[in-house]
């Protein structure tokens, strides 16, 4: 493969600097106090423009598979990158799962119905019997607030209103809660960066850069017209050591976020900023289900 000539000064430098890839602070893994950090390993689509010499994929299988994954769709090959970016561990780390109900309103005949139904499956005649004669009183009711709805929505304001308050009643909607699903996990990073050095303060920059790349789509140089658009590269998250630790899905970057500065801007003499940080927003590919839970998820 031939090396484009648009290859960033972060992509080369995550190309030379080998497996290890960029990390900050510059000692980390090396001593006690830096032993824990997390890693990010980045998928960039096969088909992408920018391609680089040959070791700078690694031989890795890139993206999460499994039997129990809910992706159903087959998405576009992807090439995991041979260097990653390794980070101090966040001062905290969160994992949410949200489960969605709905309440969903049970009618007049719905609700009586079913429970004429379940006296007859419980092969009980008499309770049959009543049911159905509550059912076809309830019905009965049903109706008539049916016509005092339609005298409302027909222009006469207040129909309802009316209607109960002569009842001296209201109508229960008799709501019962529903699973409608789940949705998908989000990670959020926030990094403070402070180089101590001229080389750890390029790193830095290199890092913000490389994310910011991989974030972004691409223009897809087989089409003339330029209006196809290659999507942004992929992520999968480790945590080291994570034994303890709920595993992360394969993810796409959301949102990259970056402040040069801190409380006031300021840089030192080769105009690197003092402070950088960074805040990453990550979203799983997939749900997790009670079957990837079980799995470290």
């Amino acid at each position: 493969m031939s090396q484009i000539r648009n290859v960033t000064r972060a992509d080369r430098a995550m190309a030379s600097s080998g497996a290890t890839g960029l990390r900050y602070p510059s000692d980390i893994s090396e001593r006690e106090r830096t032993n824990h950090y997390v890693q990010f390993f980045i998928n960039q689509q096969s088909s992408a423009n920018v391609n680089y010499p040959s070791g700078y994929y690694s031989s890795e299988p890139s993206g999460t598979t499994s039997d129990n994954s809910t992706v159903t769709v087959d998405r576009a090959p992807t090439r995991r990158l041979a260097g990653h970016i390794t980070l101090y561990m966040p001062n905290q780390l969160q994992v949410s799962h949200k489960a969605n109900y709905g309440e969903a309103e049970m009618g007049f005949a719905i609700a009586a119905g079913m429970a004429a139904v379940k006296g007859m499956q419980d092969m009980n005649m008499n309770n049959f019997a009543s049911k159905l004669a509550q059912g076809a009183s309830t019905v009965g009711e049903a109706a008539k607030s049916g016509l005092v709805s339609l005298a409302e929505q027909a222009g006469l304001s207040g129909a309802e209103a009316a209607y109960d308050i002569s009842r001296g009643k209201t109508t229960n909607n008799r709501t019962e809660m529903k699973f409608e699903g789940i949705d998908r996990r989000s990670f959020n990073f926030t990094f403070r960066l402070l180089p101590s050095s001229a080389s750890e303060a390029e790193n830095i920059r290199n890092i913000v850069t490389l994310f910011r790349l991989h974030s972004m789509p691409e223009i897809d140089g087989t089409d003339s017209t330029g209006r196809t658009l290659i999507a942004p590269s992929t992520f999968d998250i480790e945590y080291t050591p994570g034994q303890q630790l709920h595993r992360i899905s394969t993810c796409v970057l959301e949102a990259v976020d970056v402040k040069f500065g801190g409380e006031r801007t300021q840089f030192y003499e080769d105009d690197h900023p003092v402070e950088t940080e960074l805040t990453l927003s990550f979203k799983e590919l997939e749900i997790i289900t009670r079957e990837r839970v079980a799995q470290g998820y």
